[in-house]
């Protein structure tokens, strides 16, 4: 009886993060399209998608505390139901043709509002609903979700755009999460006493970070996660709609084949990724996934046709989702339970740096291109995975047992 509850409890929430993960996909593309389409410069198009880091930065946190202290459905609930509204009413005033450039930053803004509380909530949930002994093999199987996603999500909106105009995207975005918040519903939790600590909650979110300064596998995990998401993501999140239009002189149609093959690839890493989630020295399982990715991305510099580009975003795919899911999975193995929730909201941090990173590469591609930049990009990010395997780095050292 038991184990069917945990099938459908899992069933349940993988299914609602198969939906939120599609509006989030769906979105991206749009709105990096839109946004482009919109102004032709890729500078406002960092700054728009660059956005999100706001409250990413300024909330993550505070979500965290959110999730160790309150109800996790009443907070899912919420998250999704926030997402939703906000996808909804963006899409009328897109389709009643009163949309302006500042619409643009205010949607993003309160979308990833929504996002923030999400993320923290439903990966710390994963581990209330399976046991410890499977917990690393479930978030693998959660990111199988978001990987497949990332094929469906861009891919729709692409072809959407062409057919239905954007206004049409955000709707079948806002489906998408009334779904997520729908399957939420489903979901029995189990009951955890929670035990009064007698500390504010500003207690808890500074006990919480400084925790992850002071030790010194989450500091290795938290600088590792970082770096690419950073340096290198941001290519795959807000700059592509730079290659499908000014290197391959293409429309949507092409940008949707270029992140529907980081979701190929990410896929194919997922799986990739639960087979290494038995290796105990996940430090160097993320770094060489980190190698790969920056490997990957030298040769989607140097691409000469969208064949050739397609290929190397579903290589560099295949090392986004293996050293993510590592990522995150370690990092929660490897910290107090009470604790989870807090340092699963860090993780929001590395979405917070994407957008961080747009927003600077954005403006480093109008003054040098976009080919010569992701060159750069990849070779700095090897250099400091480099660094990170030091002794002095940590991340050789991180294993869970």
């Amino acid at each position: 009886m038991l184990s069917t509850l945990r099938f459908r409890n899992f069933r349940n929430l993988w299914l609602g993060s198969f939906a939120s993960y599609a509006g989030q996909w769906i979105q991206q593309a749009t709105i990096a399209w839109l946004a482009y389409d919109m102004t032709g410069s890729s500078s406002l198009l960092g700054a728009i998608m660059g956005m999100r880091a706001i409250p990413m930065f300024l909330c993550a946190p505070i979500a965290g505390v959110a999730a160790d202290r309150y109800d996790r459905r009443h907070l899912l609930l919420a998250s999704q139901l926030v997402s939703a509204l906000t996808a909804l009413i963006f899409g009328i005033v897109l389709a009643s043709g009163a949309a302006q450039v500042w619409h643009l930053f205010v949607f993003v803004l309160v979308s990833a509002v929504g996002n923030v509380l999400d993320r923290p909530v439903r990966l710390t949930i994963i581990f209330d609903l399976v046991p410890r002994e499977e917990a690393m093999q479930a978030v693998a199987l959660n990111m199988v979700a978001f990987s497949i996603t990332r094929i469906c999500g861009p891919a729709l909106a692409g072809f959407l755009i062409g057919w239905v105009g954007a206004a049409g995207n955000l709707f079948v975005q806002a489906a998408a999460y009334f779904v997520a918040t729908a399957t939420a519903v489903l979901i029995v939790f189990p009951q955890h006493a929670r035990q009064a600590t007698g500390r504010t909650a500003v207690a808890e979110l500074a006990e919480g970070l400084r925790f992850a300064v002071t030790n010194r596998n989450t500091r290795a995990l938290l600088a590792a996660g970082i770096m690419p998401f950073f340096l290198l993501v941001p290519i795959f999140a807000g700059l592509l709609p730079i290659y499908a239009k000014d290197i391959f002189r293409s429309g949507p149609e092409v940008l949707g084949m270029l992140m529907t093959s980081v979701g190929v690839g990410g896929v194919a890493g997922g799986w990739i990724a639960g087979k290494c989630m038995r290796f105990a020295r996940q430090g160097l399982v993320q770094a060489c996934a980190i190698f790969a990715m920056s490997i990957a991305f030298a040769a989607l510099a140097l691409a000469p046709s969208v064949p050739f580009a397609c290929v190397a975003l579903a290589a560099g795919g295949v090392g986004e989702m293996v050293h993510f899911t590592s990522n995150q999975a370690t990092l929660q193995m490897c910290v107090p339970e009470a604790m989870r929730g807090r340092m699963a909201s860090l993780l929001q941090f590395y979405p917070g740096f994407i957008s961080l990173g747009v927003l600077v590469a954005g403006v480093l591609a109008d003054v040098i291109g976009i080919q010569l930049l992701t060159g750069l990009l990849a070779a700095t990010a090897a250099a400091l995975t480099g660094l990170l395997l030091t002794p002095r780095g940590g991340l050789n050292a991180v294993r869970v047992s």
